[in-house]
């Protein structure tokens, strides 16, 4: 039989500015009465949390907040979230935030039903049972998780990052309202931002890309390059903070299809074992991973360069495919990105260790290249 070609989206998308004023009424239509908040320290202390609260209260939706989600969302604290929601009788979630919270909310909506901790999921399509309802609301630009599938956990014992991937993992509304972004500070502004160009660079040269998901991430790749430096340095550019959103939106829609590959295959790891900021190790990955996958897709690589605003005529293939390489340096150097891993406290000496976890990931053969070990290792060095 033919392998069927599909695009999948589960979630209902609602996006425009000011948006989050209806989260009561789409709150009332999942027939969520009493919900559990999932946000973090930040955002809970950011002002925007306070400026959502009131669309609840107009609506008669009573609210738990439980804001101790790290920036790498654990099996832990997703676990005493579940206890939290059981003991305060909620039936619907709400995640607020960026990729942790929003991670830990959808793991928290499917865990309900579904007997046991969250470390029991950890793979795909181990949930037996649905979730409750859970509504995403995003306050980055990058994660594109408001809509897949899949959540990144870590454990903080076992010094894994893995993920839980099933159906019922998928929220029901994602809620998109760029003004929620205005007041993100420019760290976590660019990290986010490189996060989503890490996503649409991947899913476009994946092996499992098509014409569907081509068009939506080569126009995030487009959006990002004339956006990001805009929204890292001058924040309150509503037009280049809805166009992030947007670009982040339509990267996840599209590696939501096709999955990611080499890049995320390595940070996944470090993740789990130093606890890295997942943005921003992408971010520092993706040029020395792309000099490495180049030959592989040179013809995509060309069209990346050209979506990133690079003149191409009079160029060799391989000429215009290295010019993709080179506008990814220069739009990290221009929004501030750190020069690599070892700000982060990456040691060289835990790298072969590393390398041989990641060359077992399913992530790396979904790339046009494929690595082994010892080119694992090389992106390694080159990235610390």
């Amino acid at each position: 039989m033919t392998e069927l070609t599909e695009f999948r989206l589960t979630t209902k998308i609602i996006c425009n500015p000011g948006s989050a004023s209806a989260i009561g009424t789409i709150s009332k239509s999942l027939n969520m009465s009493k919900v559990l908040i999932v946000t973090d320290r930040g955002v809970a202390g950011s002002g925007v949390l306070d400026s959502v609260l009131p669309f609840l209260e107009t609506d008669g939706i009573q609210h738990v907040i439980f804001e101790d989600i790290d920036p790498n969302p654990t099996i832990q604290s997703v676990d005493s979230a579940v206890e939290l929601f059981k003991k305060e009788n909620c039936d619907g979630v709400i995640a607020l935030g960026g990729g942790s919270p929003i991670d830990a909310g959808k793991c928290i909506s499917a865990l309900i039903h579904n007997p046991g901790s969250a470390f029991e999921y950890l793979g795909v399509d181990l949930l037996k049972n649905e979730a409750v309802p859970c509504i995403c609301v995003p306050t980055t630009s990058g994660t594109g998780a408001e809509i897949t599938d899949v959540a990144m956990l870590s454990d903080l014992e076992k010094k894994i990052k893995m993920g839980i991937r099933a159906n019922q993992i998928a929220p029901a509304v994602a809620l998109l309202d760029p003004e929620l972004t205005l007041s993100l500070p420019a760290g976590p502004t660019r990290d986010s931002g490189l996060d989503a160009l890490t996503h649409a660079i991947e899913s476009f040269i994946s092996v499992n890309s098509w014409q569907v998901t081509d068009a939506l991430t080569i126009k995030a790749i487009e959006l990002i390059g004339d956006n990001l430096r805009s929204a890292v340095h001058y924040g309150k550019d509503s037009k280049s903070r809805e166009n992030m959103l947007y670009a982040s939106l339509i990267a996840g829609m599209g590696f939501h299809n096709t999955k990611l590959c080499l890049v995320h295959a390595i940070t996944a790891p470090l993740g789990g074992m130093y606890n890295v900021p997942h943005g921003g190790s992408n971010a520092i990955v993706l040029p020395h991973a792309m000099k490495f996958l180049l030959p592989g897709a040179l013809e995509k690589f060309a069209e990346i360069a050209v979506a990133l605003g690079e003149k191409i005529e009079g160029l060799s293939l391989r000429e215009a495919a290295e010019k993709a390489v080179s506008a990814v340096e220069k739009l990290s150097q221009d929004v501030g990105l750190p020069d690599g891993l070892s700000v982060y406290g990456v040691e060289e000496s835990s790298l072969p260790e590393l390398a041989e976890t990641i060359s077992g990931i399913f992530m790396v053969p979904l790339s046009p290249r494929v690595a082994n070990k010892e080119d694992i290792l090389k992106i390694l060095q080159e990235s610390l």
